[in-house]
């Protein structure tokens, strides 16, 4: 069956795991940089508000960093608050949790084997297929927001809606969402937009 859903994703802001390079456990976002992005949308925010209506729903994985930020986002914006789903989690990265991110497996390493003590990639786009058919089926004609996205969300747009199979999109340096912070990149840069076909 065809769908025709317009999909914005949009990155997290950090955690102290995120700061210190290190791969990221379930932390809460980082106090200070919460209170920099509030302060540095000041003017942008009325135009942001009157484009919002146009995400009929908003979705989010049920991580903490990704949890608060999609929050943060909806109130700010005026949208509706997120809705959590853990098949749109990212990869379990088992032991590597906590550790530097050079030590971590390349992702192409893990597309069926699981990483260590974690999950596989191709376990990952199974949960985040079963999410699309039957989250976003609902929304034909509509856009939606997958707010406080991370790793997992553009390997898998780029697999699900573009079609590139899984292994080259893991092996793709450019499929990597910015962080949602006033210290990186403008949050234009953050929002990426897809279509499920």
């Amino acid at each position: 069956m065809a769908h025709a859903v317009t999909i914005a994703t949009l990155g997290h802001l950090p955690s102290r795991d995120n700061r210190l390079g290190l791969r990221s456990r379930d932390q809460e976002v980082l106090p200070e940089a919460l209170r920099r992005f509030r302060d540095g949308l000041g003017p942008a925010l009325q135009i942001l508000r009157s484009l919002a209506p146009v995400y009929r729903a908003v979705y989010c994985p049920t991580t903490l960093r990704h949890l608060t930020s999609a929050r943060v986002v909806s109130d700010l914006f005026g949208i509706p608050a997120p809705v959590p789903d853990a098949r749109i989690n990212n990869v379990d990265y088992g032991i590597h949790k906590g550790r530097p991110l050079e030590e971590t497996p390349r992702r192409s390493a893990a597309v069926d084997g699981p990483y260590e003590g974690g999950t596989s990639w191709t376990h990952v786009a199974g949960q985040w297929r079963s999410f699309f058919e039957d989250r976003l089926r609902r929304h034909d004609g509509q856009a939606v927001l997958l707010a406080g996205q991370s790793g997992a969300c553009p390997v898998m747009m780029a697999h699900i809606c573009d079609d590139v199979p899984l292994a080259a999109a893991l092996s793709d340096p450019r499929l990597d969402i910015p962080l949602l912070d006033a210290r990186g990149p403008a949050p234009s840069v953050s929002v990426w937009t897809y279509r499920w076909r």
